[in-house]
């Protein structure tokens, strides 16, 4: 049995979240997996599901501190399936999957999928990163999703030996112009095409002051649509009043609605300014449509997923000026953004098809 630990699951939306469930439905082909993560809203109960024949241990939570679930019932169902697994692998950072790290078997197989440092939570950082250094070790194989998190990390650089990169990827056949319309929200069948597409969580670390404060440098012919849910909503809501194009759609969509604003949009725009964001999967759900992508020069992987001149345009974090020139220029100049779009395209089938990294996935299990 493989046991994969992190600390939310399916329905709750994320870039870790799917990258969980894409190793878990891969594996499960081959051998039995199962999830254990923690409920996302308060609950005394356990639940266990079964979703696309995954199963799930979903623990009882007292809610989230610091950005973190608490859960008591967590560590007791860790240390019960601990036990049975024949691999456990650890989606970090998650500083109670960490702090389960220390009750491990020596003999157990280890295995670790680093997201991201510990960005906002300095209080924990230095005790949960000396917990992180000790799981490293009983690591057998560290997966990082790009060659700038292994270099950016104050962790990985000291475990270079026994890391490998597999990036983030989708199965091209998913991304097709066959989106069922059935499942697509009155308010967004009607959206006219090329806008420009924000679409994520509105979290502390997404750049959405840049871009709202960006957005009214620009001209009321280029059409934003904005969608997402989190802190910043509130903020957002406050900023764009007086904006007559933007569309803020203040809610998480279903996959459908998904590749649906996706595909009629002319481009996305992914403004995030801290290191918590580490990869940005939605930038090759664009990248997949032959959208290109405005980004900004992290040290993480976020650049390296869109390119500058290749796929799309990278501008420096939290600076207004040059996310607003990039918006307007890959908005108005058609030359440009033909060959964005195509190098968006190529650069998803030579990186990013699920097909190649699934099998680098499956040849660290069962080599």
């Amino acid at each position: 049995m493989i046991l994969q630990i992190n600390k939310m699951y399916e329905p709750d939306i994320g870039g870790v979240e799917t990258v969980v469930r894409d190793y878990s439905e891969l594996l499960n082909k081959y051998e039995k997996v199962i999830v254990l993560c923690i409920s996302k809203q308060f609950t005394l109960k356990t639940k266990i599901e079964n979703i696309n024949n995954v199963k799930i241990y979903r623990c009882s939570s007292f809610g989230t501190f610091m950005s973190m679930p608490i859960s008591l019932s967590f560590f007791i169902i860790f240390f019960i399936l601990g036990k049975r697994a024949r691999i456990i692998h650890f989606h970090e950072p998650f500083p109670l999957g960490t702090i389960c790290g220390l009750l491990l078997n020596r003999k157990k197989r280890v295995f670790i999928t680093w997201h991201s440092d510990i960005i906002k939570q300095k209080k924990l950082k230095y005790i949960i990163e000396l917990i992180q250094k000790y799981l490293c070790k009983k690591a057998e194989k560290i997966i990082t999703t790009s060659q700038n998190m292994l270099e950016f990390s104050n962790i990985l650089y000291r475990f270079k030996n026994k890391t490998i990169i597999i990036p983030l990827s989708l199965n091209r056949d998913d991304y097709t112009d066959n989106i069922n319309l059935n499942y697509i929200s009155r308010d967004l069948i009607n959206l006219k095409d090329n806008y420009v597409l924000y679409l994520g969580r509105f979290s502390y670390y997404k750049g959405l002051d840049v871009l709202i404060k960006s957005i009214n440098l620009i001209k009321n012919e280029i059409l934003f649509v904005i969608v997402g849910e989190g802190e910043l909503s509130e903020y957002i809501n406050k900023n764009i009043k007086n904006r007559n194009n933007v569309i803020l759609i203040n809610r998480f969509v279903n996959e459908e609605e998904k590749k649906y604003l996706l595909k009629k949009s002319k481009f996305l725009v992914f403004p995030s300014i801290l290191p918590s964001e580490a990869f940005g999967i939605i930038q090759i759900e664009a990248m997949a449509y032959g959208k290109p992508v405005i980004n900004t020069s992290l040290p993480t992987g976020v650049p390296w997923v869109s390119v500058h001149n290749v796929s799309g345009l990278t501008v420096e974090p939290k600076n207004i000026n040059e996310l607003t020139k990039a918006i307007e220029k890959l908005y108005y100049d058609d030359v440009l953004y033909n060959e964005l779009s195509k190098g968006a395209f190529d650069r998803f089938n030579k990186y990013f098809e699920k097909e190649k990294t699934d099998k680098a996935l499956l040849n660290l299990y069962f080599d």
